[in-house]
């Protein structure tokens, strides 16, 4: 009696540890990790998976203070809105598109990094056909979680000059 407990425990843990995580809205650096160094220049790219039966017909991100949107890469089919305040870009939106159920998308843009070694959080919203929107703005460990970089400390002084 005690083996089969034993064995049942053992094999939910299992299954539990080995079921991947929710995909949602991810914001990666050029190395595709959660990490990009400071105080440099780097390609970001929006992934975008549909987790409803719906397409995704919309997504915008929103830019973390210290990080400098320089431009967004075209997107065929996509039309990026750029939403600014005193200058700088704060948001981006990105529509005209469609991304089919079990389908994902990437939509790219390039930024200054921060100056120094901070963790940010990139918030979304992910709008389907049917005009819900999923709001990607939780802690790491909740339901609708944000992305975040961690920019780590750059090699040598950041001559760069602040945004």
């Amino acid at each position: 009696m005690q083996k089969r407990f034993f064995t049942a425990v053992t094999t939910a843990w299992l299954l539990a540890s080995s079921t991947p995580a929710p995909a949602h809205v991810v914001v990666l650096p050029d190395a595709g990790s959660d990490r990009a160094p400071a105080c440099g220049f780097t390609k970001f790219v929006v992934r975008v998976p549909t987790e409803k039966p719906i397409p995704t017909v919309a997504v915008r991100v929103l830019i973390p203070p210290g990080v400098t949107v320089i431009a967004v890469q075209p997107k065929p089919g996509w039309h990026a809105d750029l939403e600014t305040n005193k200058g700088r870009i704060v948001a981006i939106a990105w529509s005209g598109g469609r991304i089919q159920p079990r389908e994902f998308d990437e939509f790219a843009m390039l930024a200054a990094t921060p100056k120094k070694a901070v963790t940010v959080d990139w918030n979304a919203e992910q709008t389907y056909d049917d005009k819900s929107v999923v709001r990607w703005s939780g802690n790491p460990d909740s339901d609708y979680p944000h992305s975040q970089t961690v920019f780590t400390v750059p090699a040598g002084s950041c001559g760069r000059k602040s945004p």
